[in-house]
């Protein structure tokens, strides 16, 4: 059974990279602006998604898991999110109980995403990232806001088989 993600349009694709238009979408967060580690920060992060979805929220409901898992720099660490199920787009998603829990709303709009495979963590996410930077910059594509990464992977699967991502807003149409 696939996992529900963001729903997006690819507009081009260009040297491997994904132009994609997302529509809005919701998050549920996790601040971990206190480890600088993307692994590490991903696992406490998740720990606390993972106990938010299973029911430790105001509602007490479960929450359908989704992909990707998002990590984006956040002060000296990262915010880790999962994306919360379109069916609560309207109603609006249960109310975190953990006080470093949150719901946000991210905007639409349009991102550069390049796919890789492999090891995940923060050696990959930096090469992948300037990787990113670097096609789009040669390109004259302006970028706004941080680099993010996604993870659509459990932990166990093999790396050769894993899909990541890193991902930035951008400023125009390609």
């Amino acid at each position: 059974m696939a996992l529900e993600q963001p729903q997006y349009t690819v507009e081009a694709t260009k040297n491997g990279i994904e132009f994609r238009r997302y529509e809005p979408y919701l998050v549920v967060e996790c601040d971990r602006r206190d480890i600088a580690d993307l692994r590490v920060a991903s696992n406490a992060g998740f720990r606390s998604l993972f106990n938010y979805i299973s029911g430790e929220n105001a509602a007490r409901q479960k929450v359908a898991m989704t992909v990707p898992v998002q990590q984006v720099p956040s002060g000296d660490g990262w915010a880790i999110s999962f994306v919360v199920p379109r069916e609560f787009y309207q109603l609006g998603a249960p109310t975190p109980t953990s006080r470093n829990v949150s719901v946000r709303e991210v905007p639409g709009g349009l991102v550069a995403a390049l796919r890789f495979r492999g090891i995940w963590g923060s050696a990959s996410f930096e090469k992948q990232s300037q990787k990113l930077l670097d096609s789009l910059a040669a390109e004259g594509i302006e970028t706004e806001g941080e680099v993010f990464s996604a993870v659509y992977n459990p932990p166990l699967t093999p790396p050769p088989l894993r899909r990541n991502e890193v991902l930035v807003r951008i400023r125009q149409r390609v």
